[in-house]
């Protein structure tokens, strides 16, 4: 047959906008539009939950290693644990960085340049021989860490909607969570064959692996057109104007308080445990690790329930939950001090601890839901507001001179009952479909 008989080839059928994938500035599809009515993009979750898991690693590995430091250094239990304030000193302030930087120049960078640091910061506190050296180093190794808290929580915002997102920040948990999990135990098992140094070289890899990872498979989720653009002059009134959006301020500053009850926690733990109960490391490692497990469970039950309930009311049970196991401790450290019954002090933590799974996933949801354009600042001052309460929570540690148990009590069951009304001063009418629109 020649080729003037041959049929017509039928014409290619168009290809449904749907599965168009919107082109960026770059020439590169935007993943932001490609995302948004797919599956939610599990394995890149996951990658980012390892990069945020950093920072737990940081706080939690060496935790068991305080009373060792102290016999290092020359100096009690209770002065080597400030290191860990002095670490939240610097997610404060570099997460106020990170935010509007991203915002302006995009994700990447920021990962880089924070990444590098923490691996400077981590060199630094291996090799020092003063206490005082530690805790700047500490403080530069939080300012490297928090840069991926504030990009990955931003980097979701830029993908998702807003009722993916509270999924997304459960399955990030899940990685995320194994972290606090076991990083004391791992610390634990590093104490057993090394000293305390080798737990802050162990870290110095991470961040290398982190760089790695962001090298690989870290993509831009900004694009241009979508960047801040604003003198960074305004930087401070733009700070401003979000805490002024009560759909930000309100879930922000209530799981603020929530989360950093648990970094109260994180600070006293070692001389409530140890020194008070006389736990040793290894058994510190493990309860510390069914704490963690426990908020890691119920993130991954909030998965499931997102889907049934709205976010708000699983946030408020979550908040509410906490208060009672808060409330729980205060009765325990006033009744009985020190003597109270360890078992019942665990179960009122473990509550109090795992009660984050509901809160946390469900207030960050709220908190970045109608803030896309500026979801950088978002993240940040929502990360700053917890680590500042866990500052506040351990300068008030310090001023109560009573028993252990009721100085955790009465801190935690403080800043929890102020979290629960923030909570509840969010607008029950609120529609997080609005955001996406």
């Amino acid at each position: 047959m020649s080729q003037n008989s041959m049929p017509p080839s039928k014409p290619t059928p168009p290809t449904p906008p749907s599965k168009l994938a919107s082109v960026g500035s770059n020439g590169l599809p935007d993943p932001a539009q490609r995302v948004r009515s797919a599956e939610l993009p599990v394995a890149w979750i996951l990658m980012l939950g390892l990069i945020v898991a950093v920072g737990p690693l940081s706080i939690d590995m060496y935790l068991p290693a305080l009373p060792a430091m102290a016999d290092s250094f020359g100096v009690p239990t209770a002065f080597i644990a400030n290191s860990v304030p002095a670490y939240f000193v610097g997610l404060v302030f570099g997460q106020l960085f990170y935010g509007p930087f991203s915002d302006r120049v995009g994700r990447v960078k920021p990962l880089y340049i924070g990444m590098t640091v923490y691996v400077i910061a981590s060199v630094l506190c291996a090799t020092t021989t003063n206490e005082y050296v530690l805790f700047f180093g500490r403080t530069l190794q939080a300012l490297g860490a928090c840069v991926g808290a504030v990009v990955t929580r931003a980097a979701i915002r830029d993908r998702l909607t807003a009722r993916q997102t509270a999924k997304a920040f459960s399955i990030m948990i899940l990685v995320m969570g194994l972290a606090p999990i076991l990083a004391p135990s791992l610390g634990a098992l590093f104490l057993k064959f090394f000293d305390w140094h080798s737990i802050f070289w162990f870290l110095a890899a991470f961040g290398l692996l982190n760089l790695i990872l962001t090298k690989l498979f870290f993509f831009e989720t900004l694009p241009v057109e979508n960047r801040n653009a604003r003198p960074i002059k305004e930087v401070f009134s733009q700070y401003w104007d979000l805490l002024g959006d009560t759909r930000f301020s309100y879930p922000a500053i209530g799981g603020g308080l929530l989360m950093g009850a648990m970094f109260v926690y994180i600070s006293a733990a070692s001389e409530l445990l140890m020194d008070t109960y006389g736990i040793t490391p290894t058994h510190f490692s493990w309860i510390f690790g069914m704490n963690a497990a426990g908020f890691v469970a119920l993130t991954q039950l909030n998965q499931w329930l997102t889907n049934r309930y709205r976010i708000l009311s699983l946030l408020r049970f979550g908040a509410i939950m906490q208060v009672v196991a808060s409330g729980g401790l205060f009765i325990l450290g006033l009744f009985y001090g020190q003597d109270a019954w360890l078992p019942l002090v665990l179960v009122c933590i473990f509550f109090c601890i795992s009660g984050l799974g509901l809160t946390q996933p469900n207030s960050s949801a709220i908190a970045l839901a109608f803030q896309r354009t500026r979801a950088g600042m978002a993240s940040a001052l929502q990360g700053s507001l917890m680590f500042s309460v866990g500052i506040f929570g351990g300068l008030l540690l310090n001023l109560f001179p009573v028993n252990p148990v009721l100085k955790l009590g009465v801190t935690m069951f403080m800043l929890m009952s102020l979290g629960c009304l923030m909570i509840w001063r969010i607008d029950r009418n609120l529609n997080l479909d609005d955001a996406d629109k």
